[in-house]
């Protein structure tokens, strides 16, 4: 059997697509075709497309691209304008680059979350599948995220830690005080209309 991309060579490759445990399309390619083929299937850049289509658009390359062999056809990467590289990003601290948080798959201190801050958000939408980007966190959907509602959790924040250190010194009359305080601030409307 030949294959399906370059018509040329004997097929020793085959791929299938699957959609709940069956197989809905197969193909069969050349090992020289299997290269570019896996270029644009798992080319994180672009979304995964069905088996078809990438054949088509490897065959569509191969097509427009006379008299080369099939070896020296460039990759997918490759066949756009290529722009001026860009300075890669080093951590002045730890001295880690992009490549080597890529390789090792964590990071050498903390300040290479603000270092590699531009290569972070696309990779953290990709793996929690999130577009656009929103956070989801402790405050209730509701309230507001003032500067007001900041104080307010701060005093709070403050008031227990006072509360706290009374009762450790055995100061209870200050700590009866502390525990009101923070009663009728916890009871209080939240700034911003928010309960």
């Amino acid at each position: 059997m030949d294959c399906q991309c370059c018509q040329k060579k004997p097929a020793r490759i085959r791929i299938c697509d699957v959609l709940e445990n069956a197989v809905t399309e197969q193909a069969n390619i050349c090992p020289d075709c299997w290269i570019f083929v896996k270029r644009y299937m798992f080319d994180p850049a672009r979304p995964l497309a069905p088996t078809l289509q990438v054949l088509a658009e490897v065959r569509g390359l191969i097509d427009n691209i006379p008299g080369k062999a099939l070896a020296t056809v460039p990759p997918p990467g490759e066949i756009t304008p290529v722009e001026p590289a860009q300075p890669v990003p080093v951590c002045p601290e730890c001295g880690m680059t992009l490549a080597e948080f890529k390789h090792k798959g964590r990071f050498g201190c903390a300040r290479d979350y603000e270092v590699f801050a531009g290569h972070l958000d696309p990779l953290l939408e990709r793996i929690h599948d999130v577009t656009p980007p929103r956070h989801k966190g402790r405050r209730p959907a509701h309230a507001p995220a003032g500067d007001a509602l900041v104080q307010r959790s701060r005093d709070l924040a403050g008031l227990r830690q006072q509360l706290q250190a009374a009762v450790a010194e055995e100061n209870y009359e200050l700590a009866a005080k502390l525990r009101d305080q923070i009663q009728t601030l916890e009871r209080a409307p939240a700034p911003g209309g928010a309960a």
